[in-house]
């Protein structure tokens, strides 16, 4: 720091020191004072305002704004030998003391002028001959009017206080009678209320029919006084609409006739507004001249008080500007630089620039935040951006984004595996040319949701693929598509399962019912008739004929009603090498001309499965084969049995015709390519192996160059 900025800096510490106090507190006394002088003045107060000195008051407030000219008048003198030496800030502070000064000091003048001649002419306006008369004549008429409602009551109350105090003594005692006499002498007088109590407050008699008398504040005390020195006191209750009377009668017991008549409440309301006004007037009028002299003076001390305030806020004010507008400069050209650990302390001396050093700070702290907000929201973005990929990656549908050409823009990994390719790159239409008549329709719908299922076949199998095709549109415009598809092939395949097991099962029961009698009568027919025909060899043959297809037809629904109800697995350790084993050796006695070969490592394999399914699964796939080589030559069926680490791998291979090429049809119920097969074999394999949680696929056989059927069992199979 220069020792300029020193300087400059000292002097500004100056500037907030006792002087301001001190003259901080003359400018508020003389505040306050004026204000209470003016309040003075116009009467604001409701105690007696000639109690107050007020030409004393007056000097006073001149005296504290003479001392307030004296101070500033001073601190002007410093700061214009200051700018003479040439000292830094001087010049700043005494332009922006002079603005505030001129903008004060002109439109106060003009305010000045201005007020005291509208003050000068609303004045003699105010008290002219005919305000004077007509305030005067208003007054006249409404005491008037109070008066002759005053004295019409008390000769009322005059009249009714000699026709009582006439009565005998004991008369009071009797209280009805009371009551009546004073009904009808109330009545004839045309009184409203009246009531006749004791001093002690005990009530004797009333009259009155809206009667509030005796619901309002008693009687005052000076009108008792009055009736007690045998006065008759009028005046108003305090809602001003009704006239009260009292008076003293004649007995030995205290005792007090008191008296109302209504009138109406405006029009005394008027009349006591009047009487005051009337009254301020003509006490306003008497002092004129001293007002005028008194509003003069205050109001240009108020002027000069305004005049010399703006002028210590300008100094004040340039004094404290100069240091923490550079202390500011200085740290925003810090920040603005990259550095946002500076920070512009609290300013002890200045506080009117804390607020614009706390607003930076708050910035620079805001910048800071946002900078910390950014990095987490980017890490936070490519954390999202990864779980999205993840879980699109993760579902099993394929999910491909294309632009509005049809071009792929993005894709997930199983759309590659549901479409057997290796890369998803150019026109969508290249790629999957089945889905150009769905976009079609897409787009002729004004791209409208659509879902639809198609058959895809590539070079290994054939698909039925879902397909849902949707529009991506931001702020109300179309960005692109959204391509969703799924490979339902299993759920169709399974569907189509469910159905033929419910016909199978009906085909069954439906059919069996006939069997058993048909079979039965044939039966009868060989024993009974065929030895007395002679010539019966033709019975014999329709007979036998008959027995053989109902046995078939029994073998059939059998089958039917096996894979319409398949029984519950019941899993036991078993030793699946000791069962295929027995299964191959019984094959090879049957069909000596196959060769049988079984290749293992291990001779012992205990895994859990159900014995008696197993040995039917085993069955039916070397049955398959058989048939598969039947007219072969050379007959081969091998059976491998590999253990990995956590599950078991039997292989079925024959050299055979091998599998057509829909090969994921023969699972479904009733398709095979056998001439006398039902197609319900691999099917019910299928159920038990996946019953064991296992799973089963057909491929062609690289050894023997025919079918091969792959079986896959976990060993740790959950029970």
């Amino acid at each position: 720091m220069s020792l300029k900025d020193i300087f400059l800096k000292n002097n500004l510490n100056n500037i907030g020191g006792k002087e301001n106090i001190i003259l901080l507190l003359l400018f508020l006394v003389s505040f306050f004072l004026s204000l209470f002088i003016f309040l003075v003045i116009s009467g604001f107060f409701s105690f007696n305002a000639k109690l107050v000195n007020v030409s004393s008051l007056l000097v006073l407030n001149s005296v504290l704004v003479f001392l307030i000219i004296l101070f500033i008048s001073y601190k002007v003198r410093n700061l214009l030998l200051f700018r003479k030496e040439g000292r830094s800030g001087s010049y700043l502070q005494i332009q922006l003391s002079a603005f505030f000064a001129i903008i004060t000091f002109i439109p106060s003048i003009f305010v000045t002028i201005f007020s005291l001649l509208f003050f000068d002419q609303g004045i003699k306006t105010w008290f002219t001959e005919k305000v004077n008369t007509a305030i005067s004549g208003s007054k006249f008429i409404s005491e008037s009017y109070f008066k002759e409602h005053s004295n019409n009551l008390k000769n009322d109350i005059m009249f009714l206080s000699k026709e009582i105090n006439n009565e005998k003594v004991a008369f009071f005692t009797d209280r009805e009678r009371l009551t009546i006499l004073l009904d009808s002498l109330a009545s004839v007088k045309f009184i409203d209320e009246v009531i006749i109590f004791e001093r002690s407050g005990q009530l004797l008699a009333k009259y009155g029919s809206s009667f509030v008398i005796d619901k309002e504040p008693p009687p005052p005390l000076w009108s008792i006084f009055r009736a007690d020195d045998g006065e008759i006191s009028v005046f108003t209750n305090k809602t001003n609409d009704r006239v009260r009377g009292i008076v003293k009668l004649n007995r030995v017991i205290p005792t007090y006739l008191y008296a109302g008549r209504n009138v109406d409440s405006m029009v005394l309301s008027r009349v006591n507004s009047v009487n005051d006004a009337a009254n301020q007037y003509l006490d306003l009028e008497k002092n004129i001249e001293n007002f005028q002299r008194q509003f003069y003076i205050l109001f240009i001390a108020i002027n000069l008080l305004v005049i010399m305030l703006s002028i210590w806020f300008g100094l004040l004010f340039a004094g404290r500007i100069i240091f923490p507008i550079k202390t500011i400069i200085n740290a925003s050209e810090k920040i603005s630089s990259g550095d946002l650990k500076t920070r512009i302390k609290k300013f002890s001396k200045f506080n009117d620039f804390n607020t614009l050093s706390n607003s930076l700070n708050k910035m620079v702290d805001k910048l800071v935040e946002q900078k910390k907000k950014l990095i987490t929201a980017k890490e936070n973005i490519n954390i999202r951006r990864k779980f999205t990929e993840n879980v699109i990656e993760g579902i099993t549908a394929g999910i491909i984004y294309l632009d509005l050409k049809f071009n792929i823009v993005l894709y997930n990994k199983r759309s590659k595996e549901i479409l057997n390719k290796s890369s998803l790159n150019g026109s969508i239409l290249d790629i999957f040319p089945d889905v150009k008549n769905i976009l079609n329709d897409f787009i002729s719908t004004k791209f409208k949701s659509i879902e639809k299922q198609i058959r895809f076949s590539d070079s290994t199998s054939q698909k039925i693929i879902n397909i849902k095709i949707n529009s991506e549109v931001q702020n109300k415009k179309r960005r692109g598509i959204i391509l969703t598809f799924d490979d339902v092939t299993e759920l169709v395949s399974a569907q189509k399962k469910a159905a033929w097991s419910n016909v199978a099962r009906y085909l069954a029961h439906e059919i069996r019912n006939p069997l058993t009698p048909i079979k039965i009568s044939a039966q009868r027919l060989q024993k009974n008739f065929l030895k007395k025909i002679l010539n019966n060899d033709t019975l014999e043959t329709c007979t036998n004929t008959i027995v053989r297809q109902v046995n078939e037809i029994e073998k059939l629904v059998t089958e039917f009603s096996d894979f319409a109800r398949m029984p519950t697995i019941n899993l036991k350790n078993e030793d699946i090498y000791v069962i295929l084993k027995q299964e191959i050796d019984s094959q090879k006695i049957i069909n000596k001309e196959v060769e049988y070969r079984l290749k293992s490592k291990h001779k012992k394999i205990i895994i859990d499965i159900d014995k008696s399914q197993m040995r039917r699964v085993i069955i039916n796939l070397l049955k398959n084969s058989y048939d598969a080589i039947e007219e072969k030559k050379v007959k081969k069926i091998h059976v491998e049995i590999i253990k990995r680490n956590n599950f078991l791998e039997i292989i079925f291979d024959d050299n055979g015709y091998g599998f057509p090429n829909d090969i994921d049809k023969l699972f479904e119920p009733y398709i095979t390519n056998k001439k006398n097969g039902t197609g319900l074999g691999l099917s019910i394999c299928k159920k038990i192996i996946e019953d064991h949680c296992g799973e089963i696929t057909l491929k062609k056989s690289r050894e023997l160059g025919g079918a091969s059927v792959n079986i896959k069992l976990f060993i740790n199979i959950d029970k």
